[in-house]
């Protein structure tokens, strides 16, 4: 792609809205040499460079700089931490200061992960609000404009006791509700944090997300005030999905190598920006990747078209070692493309995809669904969403994502030609 060329942005469906870029981790300056993160960073700054539109602001979701020692670890000499930032920012990222509109950032683990690299974390970029909870001044932060709140936080402060980020991130839960309450007219609400709450691609250890002693009220926390989406970076890779309503979007492309092929892993994931617009409408994306490839889109709440939905009703049942809702499948293929079940005496919902490309199926894991009572179950399976495509609710509740380690949804090439349905948990409305 040449310098010239231009990006058509996504923007606002309606009058009221906004668009912008979202990013984060690529941590300037690792002291092993050939990395090249400092070039995949240069070539996602080309990109956001040809949007048209450019953004109206820009979201940098943390691990800017390296900032450790390669014998040591975390860098607690607050010079040289310093002189780190000195030259990365007006360096690799001016292409983001050239783009001159608001920047938004937190910071990673790799910038602040010691007293000290929080001070000069507060140095470097005292611009920021400090009206954070306390302790957390210049690192957790809030801004309004008008109909859009944003909420930063820094989810590995030094006051909320992790000794070290191997312990996941944490949340002062109450502060952000309370700021959620005084501004719950904000039409628009995202929130910041570097980690995500929910595992991406099977990266469950407590080092890539959060433990589920902050995870889970933070969470409740967000589905309770409708917050428009949580925005975390940390694992090399895109991820978008859904829990009690809410999207989680990972966008950790920026330009670190790390993990299997140098992304988590490749070639699923990839180097990479999200542009953003959100509207009356809902939220839509695009993933960028260093060619300015749209090698994903996104939108939410689910869209009409190209998403297959299934209602299942039922009156209370027995117990039963497993109960198939619904399959698909083609001729001559060896397994289901699409496998929708409940397993286990306490059954819990199963969703197993097929591509004819692979060995085996790949599953999803749901719910708990009490039989003991009547209930109504629906699953959407949105191959555009990637793995968190494949979502389930219970009764009216509002849509997640099932779980999976699988950095993809369903990938076959097109819809199964054949279905059956289960007899005893009928299918009571379908759509695609």
């Amino acid at each position: 792609m040449s310098e010239s060329t231009t990006l058509r942005s996504l923007l606002p469906r309606t009058e009221r809205g906004c668009h912008f870029v979202a990013y984060g981790d690529c941590c300037i300056g690792p002291p092993e040499p050939g990395r090249g993160h400092e070039e995949h960073l240069a070539a996602v700054h080309r990109v956001m460079h040809q949007l048209d539109p450019r953004p109206q602001f820009v979201c940098f979701l943390g691990d800017l700089i390296w900032g450790l020692t390669r014998e040591h670890g975390p860098n607690h000499d607050g010079d040289s931490l310093r002189q780190e930032w000195a030259v990365k920012l007006p360096r690799e990222m001016k292409p983001l200061t050239d783009l001159d509109v608001p920047v938004f950032r937190i910071p990673g683990n790799h910038d602040t992960m010691t007293p000290v690299s929080e001070a000069v974390w507060k140095e470097v970029f005292d611009e920021i609000p400090q009206n954070g909870p306390e302790g957390q001044e210049g690192l957790t932060w809030f801004e309004r404009r008008d109909e859009l709140l944003i909420i930063g936080i820094s989810v590995y402060a030094m006051n909320m006791g992790s000794p070290f980020t191997m312990m996941g991130g944490r949340v002062d839960c109450d502060w952000v509700d309370r700021i959620l309450s005084e501004h719950s007219d904000a039409k628009f609400k995202f929130v910041l944090g570097h980690s995500p709450v929910h595992p991406v691609n099977g990266y469950t250890a407590p080092k890539w997300g959060m433990l589920p002693e902050f995870g889970e009220p933070f969470w409740e926390v967000l589905a309770r005030h409708h917050v428009t989406a949580y925005l975390c970076s940390h694992v090399i890779a895109f991820d978008f999905q859904v829990h009690d309503g809410v999207p989680q979007i990972t966008t950790g492309g920026a330009g670190t190598s790390s993990g299997p092929g140098g992304c988590m892993p490749a070639p699923a994931e990839y180097h990479h920006c999200v542009q953003l617009a959100v509207d009356d409408i809902g939220l839509r994306g695009q993933v960028l990747d260093t060619d300015g490839t749209a090698r994903e889109e996104f939108q939410w709440p689910l869209p009409a078209d190209g998403v297959m939905r299934w209602s299942f009703q039922s009156d209370a049942l027995p117990p039963k070692p497993s109960r198939v809702l619904l399959t698909g499948q083609n001729e001559n293929e060896a397994y289901p493309r699409i496998r929708v079940s409940l397993d286990g005496y306490q059954p819990r919902l199963n969703v197993t995809l097929y591509d004819p490309a692979d060995v085996y199926p790949c599953s999803w894991h749901g719910p708990e669904i009490d039989i003991r009572y009547p209930f109504e179950l629906t699953v959407a399976i949105d191959p555009a969403m990637g793995p968190g495509g494949v979502l389930a609710r219970v009764g009216s509740g509002p849509y997640s994502s099932l779980a999976t380690d699988e950095p993809f949804g369903y990938k076959a090439d097109a819809w199964p030609e054949n279905w059956e349905a289960s007899t005893e948990i009928p299918v009571v409305d379908a759509a695609d």
